[in-house]
């Protein structure tokens, strides 16, 4: 839709490896008054080469990418262009993500299943210099604070190789400690995180985004 005269459309560049979310995506915004599409990308390196030549308003990116994360797609566009705006559209709701995102000043960050509505209003939004963080995010990302601060980095090293299957032992030779150290360094952990046992304390730290799930 065309954008009065006197008035500047807001122009937006969507990065999704999903054809079918792409284009409804595309859709969505190329309905909305005052916004036009001025270009998509199914990857991040061809993104970030069609970005440095078209330099949109506005960039509405998936987590999910075949070639690299789009934490690192946000952080080349925040770096050169800090002017694009940034919109994060994603199913993958991962805490680790969004505070990633959050210490390169990410201005949007939504799940897929927001409503078309719901992402032209961020677009836009963002576009006027807002913020827009899905509420469940928000809480997610204050619930964890505590929790990530609490711990120490040994104590988060262990979780990770406990999260890879690793057993006290494994974790022993792979840290260079003794088998009571890392003994110690669960009991800690377990009572830190509130868990009943080493595989509750792996589904706490994922849940608290204390662990990154790239399977």
């Amino acid at each position: 839709m065309s954008s009065p005269s006197n008035v500047k459309a807001v122009r937006v560049f969507i990065v999704d490896d999903h054809p079918m979310l792409r284009e409804g995506t595309q859709s969505s915004l190329e309905r909305a008054a005052g916004i036009i599409v001025v270009g998509t990308a199914g990857d991040g390196h061809s993104a970030i080469e069609q970005i440095c030549k078209i330099q949109p308003n506005v960039l509405v990116l998936d987590m999910r990418l075949p070639d690299m994360s789009g934490v690192d797609v946000a952080h080349y566009v925040r770096e050169h262009f800090p002017a694009i705006g940034i919109v994060i559209l994603t199913g993958f709701d991962d805490v680790h993500y969004a505070r990633a995102l959050a210490q390169i000043d990410i201005q949007g960050y939504l799940r897929k299943t927001s409503s078309s509505d719901e992402i032209v209003a961020a677009v836009r939004r963002v576009a006027a210099g807002g913020k827009v963080f899905d509420p469940e995010i928000v809480r997610a990302l204050e619930d964890s604070t505590g929790v990530a601060e609490s711990l120490t980095a040994r104590e988060i090293e262990v979780l990770q190789l406990v999260a890879l299957g690793s057993r006290n032992t494994d974790i022993a030779h792979e840290l260079g400690l003794s088998i009571k150290t890392v003994e110690f360094h669960m009991s800690n952990l377990l009572s830190k995180l509130g868990a009943r046992s080493r595989s509750d304390a792996v589904r706490i730290g994922y849940q608290k985004g204390l662990l990154r799930d790239d399977r």
